[in-house]
């Protein structure tokens, strides 16, 4: 089921590494065991996200688009990636271990990202009402705060 982005804006000012890493590491294995799938590289890019590491998050579900390219939820979980990580980096939210894995674009630039995996998503299945919600929401956002500075005291503030 997916997360209401609407959530996202909304999320907890602090991770909890021990039940995350745990899971994660369950997960890891799963898929050394067994091989990647959609559902196994989904479950790991939300551990990733629950332990701050947004980055790593992004790779494992365009890894996920990569095995299923024709797959909605694929891409609309690359939407949810690129939010958060343009999130990360406006400071909004909690960076895992390594921070300096945040890519250099600006968060308006991840966001822009963002719409467009929501947009991809529209292309492959035009009903899907979550999605249109998700980029008209991510794009009114963007529409409020043109440049980058105001955008990221909009998501610190959750103002958007």
């Amino acid at each position: 089921m997916r997360q209401r982005l609407a959530q996202a804006f909304q999320v907890p000012a602090d991770l909890d590494y021990v039940e995350s890493f745990q899971a994660l590491s369950k997960v890891n294995l799963e898929l050394r065991r067994h091989g990647p799938s959609t559902s196994r590289l989904i479950r790991k890019a939300h551990l990733e996200r629950d332990v701050g590491n947004h980055a790593s998050s992004l790779v494992v579900v365009q890894d996920a688009v990569a095995l299923d390219p024709h797959n909605p939820e694929m891409h609309y979980e690359v939407g949810l990636a690129f939010l958060y990580l343009a999130l990360a980096k406006a400071d909004a939210l909690p960076v895992g271990p390594n921070p300096s894995d945040l890519p250099d674009e600006p968060a308006t630039v991840l966001l822009e990202k963002s719409v467009a995996a929501f947009h991809m998503v529209l292309q492959l299945n035009p009903r899907d009402e979550d999605a249109r919600e998700d980029a008209t929401l991510v794009q009114a956002v963007l529409d409020a705060h043109p440049n980058d500075r105001g955008l990221a005291t909009a998501l610190r503030s959750r103002t958007v």
